[in-house]
């Protein structure tokens, strides 16, 4: 018996043995399979038209709900003068030279940054109320076409990244800067003319100049003409900019000659001095204003010393416990892939991640260090806003520098053939992206105000929006119809998120109130008392 049963065993631990072996070798071929169909699926080329096409789409929000945006505060107290001169003359070469009386009078009396002064002259409601609209999309266009001319120069002019996967790249940041934007930011970032062309805009600005000294070190011939004479003319007026933006900017610039002249580049990058120079000028014009000290005399800010130190913990305290949210967090992780692809193409050896990382906290701590010296807070939220934008920039730029590093560390050039993503690389891309649709899915039920775009459909779907702009309308009607006398108006009633920075209050003499006075030519304007 024993026998008998000692070779059955055998027999059947051989099929077993047999099965195990068929079942693994078709596992092996199932996920070759997949792994061969995720590879088709999941190219340079398709990364960057679905990151476009989801970018695209969650803008659409925020666009839409601009329809009923309306300006406030500063929009009327600062643009009352080109208003006038607009409905006096109907010139629009007469209300931009009263933007620059008006810039200059700043300069001189209250603020050195007469690039922001002339921009916050002449808001779009200068021409009537309902240009105002488009201040979502200036800014939306500007913030995403600076990015990417800036991405562009950098992966493809000195990286040699190929066109599709640096796109990818400025998409994907694109959709964490906008959409995962602190939310004390978002109204003073894109729907309130005079603290997004202040910030926002000028940032941009700093974005295209940045990336047009790299292209006028690569480019030849006209194009590098034109390079150089547009980034003379854009770094003079964004070193006259908001001075976190104006600082941060002379950083950079000097980082950039000190690596030129450890390098002996000068002879390759003389071209450069000229536009070095005019933003260096428009930032001694910006600092050495008059106005300057007039503004500082009214304020209570922090000594030089203890704004460098404070700003440094601000940037690390908000950087751990308000900028990196999870989805920022993923949208980094799979920003991996794609750097390590572009990492393959190019023979820079990232020899510097520790140094590299260390001046970019730098660089984000050193954009609060103004406002911490001027005021003593970071409090206003396109304060908040724009340190954010640089931070979700500069967090980007280190994680590809240090992935780039890792590559050349422990991977083999020849690792991957140069034509498409790695099976690894794929799937880690496929698992940010499920992750993160669930993850959002899951966070906007709870909390419909977590990202702009869901932000925006809330209130749009709840007609928030909608009624908070009839409110407006009406008001802006009455104004109209009152020139010369008292107007007194309903209190506003529905307050959207996206659009509802600030209003005019019960007391007359209140800045908001006689800013609207002043811009429609009313004796005076009230809120009603309930």
């Amino acid at each position: 018996m024993l026998p008998r049963f000692a070779g059955r065993l055998i027999v059947k631990t051989k099929i077993g043995a047999e099965m195990r072996e068929s079942l693994s070798e078709k596992w092996k071929k199932a996920e070759i399979r997949v792994s061969g169909w995720i590879i088709k699926i999941i190219t340079p080329k398709s990364m960057a038209v679905f990151t476009t096409v989801v970018y695209a789409l969650s803008l659409i929000p925020l666009l839409w709900i601009a329809w009923y945006n309306y300006p406030s505060a500063d929009d009327y107290s600062i643009g009352s003068d080109c208003h006038q001169i607009w409905a006096a003359t109907g010139n629009v070469f007469a209300v931009l030279w009263q933007g620059v009386v008006r810039a200059v009078d700043d300069w001189l009396h209250w603020m050195g940054y007469f690039t922001s002064n002339f921009l916050m002259a002449v808001p779009p409601n200068v021409f009537g109320e309902r240009f105002y609209v488009l201040t979502t999309w200036v800014m939306l266009a500007m913030l995403s076409f600076s990015t990417m001319y800036l991405f562009r120069s950098v992966f493809i002019k000195i990286f040699k990244a190929d066109k599709w996967t640096g796109h990818s790249v400025s998409m994907l940041v694109l959709f964490a800067s906008v959409q995962c934007m602190c939310p004390a930011g978002r109204v003073e970032a894109f729907y309130w003319y005079s603290g997004a062309a202040n910030y926002i805009f000028v940032h941009s600005m700093s974005l295209f100049f940045f990336g047009l000294l790299v292209s006028a070190v690569y480019d030849k011939g006209k194009k590098r003409i034109w390079d150089l004479a547009a980034a003379s003319v854009i770094g003079f007026f964004t070193g006259g900019g908001n001075q976190m933006t104006a600082l941060n900017g002379a950083v950079v610039v000097l980082a950039a000659a000190v690596l030129i002249t450890c390098n002996k580049g000068w002879k390759v990058c003389k071209g450069l001095c000229i536009p070095m120079g005019l933003f260096y000028l428009g930032f001694i014009l910006n600092v050495a204003a008059p106005g300057n000290w007039v503004r500082a005399e009214g304020a209570s800010g922090m000594n030089p010393v203890k704004a460098v130190l404070v700003s440094l913990y601000e940037c690390l305290d908000r950087a751990m416990g308000d900028w990196t949210t999870w989805p920022v967090l993923v949208i980094m992780i799979g920003l991996v892939p794609l750097f390590w692809y572009m990492a393959g193409k190019t023979a820079y050896r990232f020899s510097n991640p520790l140094l590299v990382v260390f001046f970019g906290y730098c660089l984000v701590a050193a954009m609060m260090t103004p406002p911490l010296f001027a005021v003593g807070n970071m409090e206003a939220g396109r304060l908040q806003a724009l340190t954010f934008l640089m931070y979700v920039l500069v967090f980007s730029l280190c994680v590809g520098y240090v992935t780039g590093w890792a590559r050349r560390r422990f991977c083999d050039r020849s690792a991957e053939d140069g034509r498409g993503f790695s099976p690894e690389s794929c799937w880690c891309l496929a698992g940010c992206m499920v992750f993160l649709i669930i993850g959002s899915a899951l966070t906007i039920v709870p909390e419909p105000h977590y990202y702009t775009f869901s932000s925006a459909v809330t209130d749009l779907a709840s007609g928030s929006a909608r009624a908070y702009g009839d409110a407006r309308k009406a008001r802006m009607e009455l104004y109209q119809k009152g020139t010369g006398e008292s107007v007194e108006v309903e209190a506003l009633k529905e307050h959207p998120v996206l659009l509802y920075f600030s209003d005019i209050r019960e007391d007359a003499q209140d800045w908001e109130n006689e800013g609207v006075s002043r811009f429609y030519g009313l004796k005076e304007v009230t809120v009603k008392k309930e």
